[in-house]
């Protein structure tokens, strides 16, 4: 597989623009990119494999650029990365074995469900906001073991973690750093999963796709300094729902 060939010129352009567009509102908001580029994908590429696989590797990218493009070092809580990390293991197998076995049309509903649960977690998450009770450390082994099996069958892995950390004691920048390093160390897990479970789907191009998420990287950036952030989240999130519109569409289609 060649990262910089053009099978498909049209598809090219069509899932750049996603990337790009999925880059700059994970850049600007802090959530996004799966949740966007998962389902248009999984419909652009008439397989939700391919998706999935697309998603773990540029999202990767999308993780490195938001951790280490930045003027302070990043401060991420190693001791939920563990907490999180560990559990996350038999979801990452349980999430690459339903991946095998469910049927495309059903894996199309389960990512576009997944998607309005995301949106769920963010909005409650907004509104509990860090006044809410911490919550204890038994409830990071449940939403790692959720968050893992989302990661390998949808790749929607963020909103179990993104809600149990937004309810610990830690501010917005550490939540997000260790969010992003969750995502980098489970990186290798996850490929292998995917590799047992004969569905690891590398399509070519993927070069592209990266440069891609860079110019959505800085786009991104600009976008978050010019427009008033709780404005444009609910502008996101229209956004988002539109993408689970478009996987129940494209499921029954």
């Amino acid at each position: 597989m060649a990262l910089f060939a053009v099978p498909d010129p049209g598809l090219l352009v069509a899932l750049s623009l996603l990337v790009a567009v999925s880059s700059a509102l994970q850049t600007a908001t802090g959530f996004g990119f799966a949740i966007l580029s998962a389902p248009l994908g999984a419909v652009l590429l008439h397989s939700p494999a391919a998706a999935v696989t697309t998603v773990v590797i540029v999202g990767t990218a999308v993780d490195l650029l938001v951790l280490l493009l930045r003027r302070r070092p990043p401060a991420p809580r190693w001791d939920e990365v563990a907490v999180l990390g560990i559990s996350s293991l038999p979801g990452l197998a349980l999430g690459a074995y339903l991946l095998v076995v469910l049927p495309q049309r059903l894996l199309m509903i389960v990512i576009a469900a997944a998607v309005l649960v995301a949106i769920a977690f963010r909005v409650a998450s907004r509104r509990a906001g860090q006044a809410a009770k911490p919550a204890s450390r038994r409830w990071g082994a449940v939403a790692g073991l959720l968050s893992g099996a989302l990661a390998t069958s949808t790749t929607l892995g963020g909103p179990p973690t993104v809600y149990y950390l937004t309810h610990r004691p830690h501010g917005p920048a550490t939540v997000r750093d260790t969010l992003v390093t969750l995502n980098l160390v489970r990186l290798p897990l996850s490929v292998t999963a995917l590799a047992i479970g004969g569905v690891l789907v590398l399509i070519p191009g993927l070069g592209w796709l990266v440069l891609s998420a860079l110019a959505g990287f800085f786009a991104g950036d600009r976008i978050f300094r010019a427009l008033d952030p709780g404005r444009y989240e609910v502008l996101v999130l229209a956004l988002l729902c539109l993408a689970a519109l478009v996987a129940v569409i494209s499921a029954f289609a």
